[in-house]
């Protein structure tokens, strides 16, 4: 029996430790530094494994659009006296409007793949979206607290994010859909961009 017991240990001792993998990601904390510091890593032609992340940039950015939008009311005391639903949906336009010109974006992406052969599903553009949504939800993290204290360079972070969320769009539509073509990934924002004022002008 002894004998037995020290074979197992030898065995034990003998098996190695599977490496972690250089690219593991243990939080969001983690998928945050990393889009920042090696943006090239998330966004090559395979998929890494982040869509979840990517999901929650994506939400995240419409959160803080919603929230910027918000912070309107407390600059303005005025507009604490309303609380009619139509008045403060005025605050949701903007976010209804972005998501769901998003969702209509990313169920192009993913027919537009499929029409020309890639294997990309959602999960896929998820990923890659939203990695370079990272920075613009910085960006509007920043913008934020300065619009509520009345720092006025609080829009050149706004604007800058908004800027960056189109050439998110240009940028997924270059590298994985138009494959180069520069036309057609400026037809996508065009695109995106329409789409988001009809909705917005519909609201």
């Amino acid at each position: 029996m002894n004998r037995n017991m020290d074979n197992q240990n030898n065995v034990l001792a003998e098996k190695p430790e599977e490496p972690k993998s250089k690219g593991q990601l243990d939080n969001y904390f983690q998928y945050v530094m990393q889009t920042i510091k090696e943006p090239g890593h998330l966004l090559s032609g395979e998929a890494k494994g982040k869509h979840q992340f990517g999901l929650i940039t994506i939400i995240a950015f419409l959160g803080l659009i919603l929230l910027s939008n918000v912070v309107g009311i407390f600059r303005y005391l005025d507009g604490l006296r309303y609380f009619g639903f139509g008045d403060y949906f005025d605050y949701f336009e903007s976010t209804i409007s972005y998501g769901v010109a998003l969702a209509l974006l990313m169920l192009v992406f993913q027919n537009m793949a499929s029409k020309n052969g890639n294997n990309y599903d959602y999960n896929f553009f998820f990923e890659k979206f939203g990695s370079l949504l990272v920075i613009p939800s910085l960006l509007l993290v920043i913008s934020i607290p300065l619009e509520l204290l009345d720092v006025t360079i609080h829009s050149w972070f706004s604007s800058l994010a908004y800027t960056l969320l189109e050439l998110a769009v240009f940028l997924t539509s270059y590298l994985f859909i138009a494959k180069n073509n520069i036309k057609t990934a400026i037809l996508f924002v065009a695109g995106f961009y329409f789409v988001y004022r009809i909705i917005y002008l519909i609201l």
